[in-house]
């Protein structure tokens, strides 16, 4: 397939380059790079892909989009959203086993680096006196920081796939929602009941003082309005996205617009805001990926796949799975596999000139599944540190949930629609 050799030396090379630690944004660069020169092209080619690339009215919106959601968590820090929210669950629920997963799943409503650091403090201050150990600590922590990152569009990745695969924002929501669903049951059933059951006795569920059930009705909608005020920027920013089919970008600079008018300002505050919002690093990759993209189409190499799949009778689902879970279990984050493989694969996506869901939410959950499981992904190595767990037990007990994750989205990936 010699059509196809550009972007298989391009794609090596980009390994490569991720292999030796270099930057997602250079890496993807210099793959463009490669990419354009294999393909017969040269410099004038490349000022131009350029030129289209930083002028391209969807890079500029991710751009914004982006520094809006560092703008965002930074903001939260700065009204006290977690500390806050710790002392609502703290107060509220009596059942310290749900606590342990409660924790991380609420701060992984931020798409924070290193996130999983935080939240495993407070998996063990919730995990004092009960019957679990290092591992169960680490599964309940790594598991349930990432239950929003195949549906919230607060993640880079979830942005990238939306944008670049051309789903409307409210529709890919709802078509990743039933993998969040899934994700949630399955570490329910494999990490939260074993443990829950074990500490049945000492988990306090039965209600305290012998409440009735009016009681118990009060109190349930007191937590709910107390937590709602807390999570209540998210959940705005989701509402509008669905229900008003706008733009992330809207509800988001208003709310934080709304935030930072709340938020207590000293000396230097705004400065200090914006210096942190602004990440190079998450800049240089989106405009990596948007370059690739960019090259990818010049080269005119997507108009080939199908017909060279098709020729040497290569099911399309092979490609949406192993491509985006190689490239997930490398890189280890959502927005590089997305990122890389998203272009390449958008030709299948859009098979016979329509759009079909099914690759698209496989794609997705394939990418990552690789990324949970890869020992390079950032929260595993911080989990995994953190309660000083042993990798090989913990990885494995990773690998049961995940092969039934992709078992059953392959399935929902039928009724909404593969090609074929």
């Amino acid at each position: 397939m010699p059509q196809l050799l550009p972007l298989v030396i391009a794609v090596v090379f980009l390994v490569i380059l991720l292999a030796f630690k270099v930057k997602l944004g250079l890496s993807l660069f210099i793959s463009s790079g490669v990419l354009l020169v294999f393909s017969g092209n040269g410099p004038v080619e490349l000022v131009e892909i350029v030129r289209r690339t930083v002028t391209d009215g969807q890079f500029l919106e991710i751009i914004g989009i982006i520094l809006l959601i560092n703008l965002l968590e930074e903001l939260l820090r700065k009204t006290n959203y977690f500390d806050r929210a710790f002392q609502v669950l703290q107060g509220t629920v009596k059942n310290r086993v749900k606590i342990t997963a409660l924790f991380p799943a609420l701060f992984g409503l931020i798409p924070a680096f290193g996130g999983a650091k935080f939240s495993a403090s407070l998996v063990d201050l919730a995990a004092q006196d009960l019957a679990i150990d290092r591992t169960e600590k680490s599964l309940l922590n790594y598991w349930f920081r990432h239950v929003w990152e195949f549906c919230s569009p607060l993640f880079p990745g979830v942005i990238l796939a939306i944008y670049l695969s051309g789903v409307e924002t409210g529709k890919y929501i709802l078509l990743m929602l039933p993998s969040t669903i899934l994700f949630i049951v399955l570490g329910t059933v494999f990490f939260l009941r074993p443990v829950n059951v074990r500490n049945q006795a000492a988990a306090g569920a039965a209600p305290v003082g012998g409440q009735g059930q009016e009681e118990q009705r009060r109190g349930f909608w007191c937590v709910f309005l107390r937590l709602f005020r807390i999570v209540w920027p998210i959940l705005a920013i989701v509402f509008v996205v669905v229900v008003f089919k706008a733009s992330i970008l809207w509800p988001l600079l208003l709310t934080v617009v709304v935030l930072f008018a709340q938020a207590p300002k000293g000396e230097g505050f705004v400065r200090e805001l914006f210096r942190k919002a602004w990440s190079l690093s998450t800049l240089g990759m989106v405009f990596g990926v948007y370059l690739f993209k960019t090259t990818f189409e010049w080269t005119g190499i997507p108009q080939e796949i199908p017909v060279l799949m098709a020729a040497a009778r290569i099911p399309s689902s092979v490609l949406l799975i192993v491509f985006p879970f190689t490239m997930g279990l490398l890189t280890a984050m959502p927005s590089a596999f997305v990122g890389i493989t998203y272009p390449v694969l958008l030709p299948i996506f859009n098979h016979g000139g329509l759009l079909h869901l099914g690759a698209v939410m496989l794609a997705y959950v394939a990418g990552h599944i690789g990324t949970m499981l890869s020992p390079l992904h950032l929260c595993f190595v911080l989990t995994v540190e953190h309660f000083q767990t042993e990798i090989l037990p913990f990885w494995t007990r990773l690998l049961s949930p995940q092969v039934i994750l992709f078992i059953l989205t392959y399935a929902l990936a039928w009724v909404f629609g593969l090609p074929g």
